[in-house]
C-alpha cells in the first residue's frame, strides 16, 4: 500500500465514513492477495442500508488501486451486460471489446460460452500490469447476462490481479442462488458480514436524542443519518423530543425499494392491515405465500425497518402508505376489507377499511357500515356514524332497507346539525308517504320534523303511529312531549301525566320518559321534589352525546323542568358540568341546548350580563337556522336580559331576528312573545306589551300547562296595566290570582307579585309589602327583581317622607342593580351622577358597604369564611349542604368583586353568627 493510500484511509476513517475495523481489515488481506498475483473475492452482506455501498466505495477509492464500480438496479436487469459495460468502459479498453459486448448482447439465445471466455481474457489483458479494484454495488439485482460472466470471472481469478467486492443485501432467497453457490465453493472468497449500528458509535456519542434515534431506526445507518437530517433542517419540536422529518420518510421509503423485490409489496400490506394481520392475511394482500411473507418480514426486521414485525413508529406506517398511489391506496384498502369480512372479522373492524377505500359498491357492505355506525353511537362518536350511514345508504339497494337508513340519518344528523337533519327531510317524507318505513322509524321522525317547522308531515306521521301503538312506551313519551312542547298537537286524553304525589316511576324507565314525565308534572302541577328528583336522577346518567334517538334532548327537558322549578342553583351546577363535557367533546348542538338552559338560569338570578353571553353562545353554537321552533328561547333570554339592562336598541335588533310562524303554537313561544312584551313594555308601549302577555296566557291556560314557574304573565299583564295606569282593579286581580295560585310557598314570582301588590295599595301599606318581597326576592337569588323591590320600597320610605330610611335603601338598591349591570335602572335611582352621588352625599347619608348587597344567609358564610372556616365547618354550623355554601360564596365573591377568601372584608366578622 502505498503513502497516498494509508493518508486516504485516514481521511476515510476521520470523516466518520468508516469505523468497521474488522471488516475494513479483511478487505485490505483480500486486496494484499490480489496484489501478489492471486485474484480475491469480498461479498460485503448485510441488512438493506447497513452501510455496504458507503464501505465498498470508500475501500475502493481508498486502496490506492485502479478502481472500477459499476451498480445493479432491478430496472436494468434486462439489460444485457449492463453491469460488464459499466466495468470496462472506464478501463478505456479496445474496440473489440466494445464490439463483443454489442454482438453477445444481441444474442436471442444469451450470451456463448466463447464470448463469455472472450470477454474474460480482455480484462486479464487490461489487469495484467495493472492491478484493480473491481466493486459492484447490489450484485443481486444485475442482468443475467452479467452474472454469467462474473461467474465465469470468478472461476479463473486465481492468475489476475483483481480484487472482486461484490456487496448484497442479506436475504434467505440470495442464499440459494447461483452466484452464491459458486462463491461457496471458491477457495479465495471471503463473506464480509455487515450489520446496522457498526459504523454509528461515534455518531451516538456525539449527537442528542441517541436513544430515541436508536429505537426508531433499529440503528440503521441510513435511517440515522436521515434522522439527524431532521433534527437540523426541521423545526424543533416544542416538547425538546426528536423531530421525524421528510428525510427519515425518504430513507425508509428507499430501503425498501432497495430490498428484493417481494419486500415492499409485504411492507405496504402489514402497513396497511395494522400490527395484528397474520402472515396468511399478508400473504393473500400482498399476493405471496407465507414463505416469502416471512422472508421479507425477516429481512425488514434485521434491517431495523421493523420491530418483532411491526413499525417503530407511525411516521414509518405513513411513509409506507404516502408511498402508494391514491388509486393503489384504495385497492389495498378494498382488498383488506374484504379479507377481513371473509375472515369473519367485526364490523368495526372492516367498515374503517372500506371507508379509506371509498368504496361501497356491493350489498354485502350495508350491515357492515349500519353495524359499524351502531358502535360509533355507543361511543359517542357521531361523526364517524354519519359517514358509515351515508355509505350503507349509497351501498342498499333495496327500497324498504334504503329508506330506513335515511330515516336513521336525519334521527343522528338532528344531533349535530338538525337544519341539515331537516333538509334530509326532504327525501324521507315520500318514503314515510309510501309505506316504506316501519313504525319505529315514522315514530322518531315526529321531532325533527317539528323541529323543523314540517308541521302537516309531522301531524300524517303521528296520525300513522297513534292508529299502530297506543300503548307502547315509545308514543307515551311522545305523546308527553307533544303535551309539554307542541300541545296542540298532543292527544289531551292520554297526555296528562300522573300526580307527582302519587305516580310510581319504574326504575328501569329510560331517560327520556323520565324527563318528560318530570317536566310534565312541573307544568301540569307546579314544582315538587318528586319531579326535581326525576329529573336529577335523568342529569346524572346523561351524556351530550347520548345515543338515544333523542339525542342531548332528555338532559334538555330535565334541566328545563328545574329551572320551571324554580331549582336554579341545582339547575346551574348540572348546566356548567354537561357544558364542560360537550366542550371537551366538541358537540355543538349539545352546547347550544346547555347555554340556552343555562342563560335561563342566569336571567332569573338576574345576572343580566351572564344570561346574555350563554344565549349568544347558544346562537353562535348553533345559528338560529338550526334551532327551528325552539328560537323562541336563547332569542326571547338575550331580548329579556338585554332590556332589563336597558340595552333597548339591541333588543330591538334581536326582534328583527325572523322567526317561524310554527314557533308560537310551541312552549318555545311564550318564551319569544314574554320578552317581546317586557321590550314593549320597557319602551311605553304598553298596549302592545299588555297584547303579549295575554296571549301567553290564553296559550298556557288553553294548554294546561298554566304555570309561573314557565313565564309568570299574569305579574307581567298586572304590571302593563299599572305603567299604563288605565285598569289598576284588573292589575290588582290578576296579582291576587297570582299568589292565590301559587300558594303560601316563597318563590320568585311571588316576591314580583308582592312588589306589584304594594303599587295597588295604600302608601302606609307598601313598606311592609315590599319588605316581604324582598325577603322572598333575598332567599330566591333573583338580584334584578331585588333591585326593583328595593327602589320601589325607596319610593314608598319617600312617599312616607322618611328620606334618611329612602336614601339608605336606594343606595343598597343600586348597588344590588349595578350588580345586574341593570344601567337604566341605576340611572333611575341615581340621575344623571351614578356613582358620584355616592361621594357627595351628606356623612349621615353615604351609601351603605357593598356587604348591603349580600343576603343576610350570604352575609352569614361570608362572615364565617373570612375568619378561615371551611366550606364543610361552615355548612355544620348552618346545617345546610357543603355545595350550598359554595354557591353562596360564589356569588360573594362576585358582588364583592373579590377572588379569594383572603381579600373578604374585615367588616363581616360583625355578621358572624353567635355559635361562631
Amino acid at each position: 500500500m502505498t503513502g497516498t493510500s494509508d493518508n486516504s484511509m485516514s481521511r476515510a476513517r476521520r470523516a466518520g465514513l468508516i469505523e468497521r475495523d474488522d471488516q475494513w481489515a479483511a478487505l485490505e488481506t483480500l486486496l494484499t492477495d490480489s496484489l501478489s498475483g492471486s485474484g480475491r473475492v469480498a461479498l460485503l452482506t448485510g441488512p438493506v442500508a447497513s452501510g455496504k455501498t458507503e464501505l465498498l466505495h470508500a475501500f475502493g477509492e481508498a486502496c490506492g488501486v485502479n478502481f472500477v464500480k459499476a451498480t445493479c438496479s432491478a430496472f436494468e436487469r434486462d439489460l444485457p451486460f449492463g453491469v460488464v459495460g459499466q466495468i470496462f468502459h472506464p478501463l478505456d479498453a479496445p474496440d473489440e471489446v466494445g464490439e463483443l459486448l454489442d454482438a453477445a448482447a444481441r444474442s436471442a439465445d444469451g450470451p456463448s460460452a466463447r464470448q463469455l471466455h472472450a470477454l474474460c481474457i480482455a480484462l486479464m489483458d487490461l489487469t495484467a500490469e495493472t492491478p484493480l479494484v473491481i466493486g459492484i454495488d447490489d450484485v443481486q439485482h444485475a442482468d443475467s447476462s452479467s452474472l454469467h460472466w462474473l461467474l465465469y470471472l470468478i472461476r479463473r481469478l486465481g492468475q489476475v490481479k483483481v480484487l472482486l467486492m461484490l456487496s448484497e443485501t442479506a436475504s434467505p432467497r440470495a442464499a440459494h442462488t447461483a452466484l452464491h453457490t459458486e462463491l461457496l465453493r471458491h477457495p479465495h472468497c471471503r463473506d464480509v458480514q455487515l450489520a446496522p449500528l457498526g459504523a454509528l458509535d461515534e455518531i451516538f456519542e456525539t449527537q442528542p436524542h441517541a436513544e430515541d434515534a436508536m429505537v426508531l431506526t433499529g440503528g440503521n445507518p441510513l435511517l440515522v443519518r436521515s434522522l439527524l437530517d431532521d433534527q437540523r433542517l426541521c423545526k424543533p419540536r416544542d416538547d425538546g423530543g426528536l423531530v421525524i422529518g421528510p428525510s427519515y420518510r425518504r430513507a425508509l421509503v428507499s430501503c425498501l425499494h432497495r430490498s428484493d423485490h417481494h419486500v415492499l409489496p409485504v411492507a405496504r400490506a402489514l402497513a396497511v392491515t395494522g400490527e395484528g394481520a397474520t402472515r396468511e392475511s399478508l400473504g393473500r394482500l400482498a399476493r405471496a405465500d407465507t414463505e416469502t411473507v416471512a422472508s421479507a418480514l425477516d429481512v425488514m426486521n434485521e434491517a431495523g425497518l421493523l420491530h418483532d414485525g411491526w413499525f417503530r413508529d407511525p411516521a414509518a406506517r405513513g411513509a409506507v402508505l404516502d408511498d402508494l398511489s391514491a388509486q393503489d391506496r384504495k385497492e389495498m384498502y378494498l382488498g383488506a376489507a374484504l379479507l377481513l369480512h371473509d375472515e369473519g372479522a367485526p364490523a368495526t373492524e372492516v367498515a374503517p377499511y372500506l371507508v379509506m377505500a371509498d368504496h361501497s359498491e356491493n350489498p354485502w357492505m350495508v350491515p357492515v357500515f349500519e353495524e359499524a355506525a351502531e358502535h360509533a353511537l355507543r361511543d359517542e362518536q357521531i361523526d364517524t356514524a354519519l359517514r358509515y350511514l351515508e355509505l350503507a345508504h349509497r351501498a342498499c339497494v333495496e327500497v324498504h332497507g334504503r329508506a330506513a337508513i335515511a330515516a336513521k340519518l336525519v334521527r343522528v344528523e338532528w344531533r349535530v346539525n338538525p337544519s341539515a337533519a331537516g333538509r334530509r327531510l326532504a327525501t324521507v317524507v315520500p318514503a314515510m308517504r309510501a309505506g316504506q318505513l316501519s313504525d319505529r322509524d315514522v315514530n322518531s321522525l315526529v321531532q325533527p320534523m317539528l323541529w323543523n317547522c314540517q308541521v302537516d308531515e309531522a301531524t300524517e306521521a303521528l296520525e300513522r303511529v297513534r292508529r299502530a301503538a297506543t300503548s307502547s312506551t315509545g308514543l307515551r313519551a311522545m305523546e308527553l312531549w307533544l303535551a309539554c312542547s307542541h300541545p296542540t298537537l298532543a292527544r289531551r286524553t292520554t297526555t296528562a301525566p300522573e300526580s307527582p304525589k302519587t305516580r310510581m316511576v319504574s326504575l328501569t324507565s329510560g331517560p327520556m320518559i323520565k324527563a318528560v314525565t318530570a317536566l310534565a308534572n312541573v307544568l301540569t302541577y307546579g314544582p315538587s321534589d318528586a319531579s326535581a328528583t326525576d329529573a336529577e336522577h335523568v342529569l346524572q346518567a346523561a351524556r351530550p352525546s347520548d345515543s338515544g334517538s333523542w339525542g342531548p334532548e332528555s338532559a334538555m327537558l330535565a334541566l328545563q323542568a328545574l329551572v320551571y322549578a324554580d331549582r336554579l342553583d341545582v339547575a346551574a351546577q348540572w348546566c356548567d358540568r354537561l357544558l364542560e363535557e360537550a366542550r371537551v367533546k366538541n358537540l355543538g348542538v349539545a352546547r347550544a341546548f346547555f347555554s340556552c338552559v343555562r342563560a335561563e338560569v342566569s336571567l332569573r338570578r338576574g345576572d343580566l350580563t351572564s344570561s346574555f353571553e350563554h344565549a349568544q353562545n347558544a346562537l353562535d353554537f348553533m345559528p338560529a337556522g338550526g334551532w327551528g321552533v325552539a328560537l323562541g328561547m336563547p332569542l326571547g333570554i338575550l331580548i329579556n336580559a338585554a332590556t332589563k339592562m336597558g340595552r333597548h336598541d339591541d333588543a330591538a335588533t334581536f326582534l328583527e331576528q325572523p322567526v317561524p310562524e310554527a314557533m308560537f303554537q310551541s312552549r318555545y313561544g311564550l318564551h319569544y312573545l314574554y320578552a317581546r312584551g317586557h321590550h314593549y313594555l320597557a319602551t311605553s308601549r304598553h298596549y302592545a306589551a299588555l297584547a303579549d302577555f295575554l296571549s301567553c296566557g290564553e296559550l298556557m291556560t288553553s294548554w294546561g300547562v298554566d304555570q309561573p314557574g314557565v313565564v309568570p304573565w299574569r305579574t307581567s299583564a298586572a304590571e302593563a296595566w299599572l305603567l299604563h295606569g288605565a285598569n289598576r282593579d284588573e292589575a290588582k286581580r290578576l296579582i291576587n290570582e297570582q299568589l292565590a295560585r301559587l300558594g303560601p310557598e316563597g318563590t320568585r314570582t311571588r316576591g314580583v307579585a308582592l312588589r306589584l301588590l304594594a303599587a295597588t295599595n295604600q302608601p302606609h301599606n307598601r313598606p311592609q309589602l315590599l319588605q316581604d318581597a324582598v325577603v322572598v326576592l333575598e332567599e330566591y337569588g333573583d338580584q334584578y327583581e331585588l333591585a326593583r323591590a328595593l327602589a320601589d320600597l325607596s319610593k314608598a320610605h319617600q312617599a312616607l317622607r322618611e328620606h334618611r330610611r329612602a336614601w339608605t335603601v336606594a343606595r343598597r338598591a343600586w348597588h344590588v342593580a349595578n350588580v345586574c349591570d341593570a344601567a337604566e335602572l341605576c340611572e333611575e335611582l341615581l340621575p344623571s351622577r351614578g356613582k358620584a352621588d355616592a361621594e357627595d352625599a351628606p356623612a349621615e347619608e353615604k351609601p351603605v358597604d357593598p356587604i348591603a348587597t349580600l343576603t343576610d344567609a350570604e352575609r352569614r358564610v361570608a362572615a364565617l369564611a373570612a375568619v378561615g372556616y371551611t366550606n364543610r365547618e361552615i355548612a355544620s354550623k348552618l346545617y345546610i349542604t357543603p355545595s350550598t355554601i359554595e354557591q353562596h360564596l360564589t356569588r360573594v365573591y362576585r358582588k364583592l368583586k373579590v377572588k379569594y377568601r383572603k381579600d373578604l372584608p374585615a367588616d363581616l366578622h360583625s355578621y358572624l353568627p353567635s355559635t361562631a
